[in-house]
């Protein structure tokens, strides 16, 4: 079934919540929770509220969501920094205080909202239908020393405005977050391989832009 957002124009497939068996899932909250967005602008904290707790899966999927999201290059980079600052707060080992007011406060408007959660929905449905409790070692990852590492990282790569450079390591937190949510390794598992793969990508390309941008300043110095 369609149905439109109220007010915005902005239509989405509801999935079979009512049918399908088991626990209310990730996409089945975002779908009730697109349904009945706030008017005006929509907060981090509204996105946090409707997720129901804040675990750091769950914190880490609400922040990375809008990484995924088709939005034009420069408005992505924006929607990167709340992961950055979170990151920081791992690393400081504050991670369980949940997110500091000003940034929780971070809000787009209603239609952007809209269509962000519209375009990651049917993605985020297809990586649940996977997703199963499996190599607890992995599942818990987030409480080895150097994940928080790992994130700062991927945030750090994140800002880089290139193609590519949002989608790897946003995807790579989406995996890692629902891995971490449904207790799932193998989830986590492929969330890491992304991770290395954005991470080794970024490094090839910022190395040979530096190399070709030396070249030119050489090439353009010479006698």
């Amino acid at each position: 079934m369609t149905a439109p957002v109220p007010g915005d124009g902005v239509f989405y497939d509801e999935p079979a919540a009512a049918s399908r068996p088991g626990p209310e899932r990730t996409s089945d909250v975002l779908t009730r929770f697109l349904a009945e967005l706030p008017d005006g602008r929509v907060t981090i904290g509204d996105l946090m509220r409707a997720l129901g707790d804040r675990s750091l899966g769950t914190v880490l999927l609400a922040l990375s969501i809008p990484t995924v999201s088709p939005v034009p290059l420069g408005v992505s980079v924006l929607f990167n920094l709340p992961v950055l600052l979170f990151s920081i707060q791992l690393l400081f080992g504050h991670g369980d205080a949940g997110l500091p007011g000003w940034l929780s406060r971070r809000s787009v408007a209603r239609s952007t909202a809209a269509r962000m959660i519209t375009a990651v929905l049917p993605r985020l449905t297809g990586i649940e239908r996977t997703l199963q409790p499996r190599l607890p070692a992995l599942a818990r990852i987030d409480g080895q020393p150097w994940f928080p590492l790992l994130i700062f990282v991927l945030a750090l790569v994140a800002f880089v405005p290139l193609p590519l450079m949002g989608w790897l390591p946003g995807f790579a937190l989406v995996f890692l977050a629902l891995g971490l949510i449904e207790r799932d390794g193998a989830a986590v598992g492929f969330g890491l391989a992304l991770a290395a793969g954005a991470v080794l990508f970024a490094s090839v390309l910022v190395s040979g832009l530096s190399y070709a941008g030396h070249e030119l300043l050489t090439g353009t110095t010479d006698p």
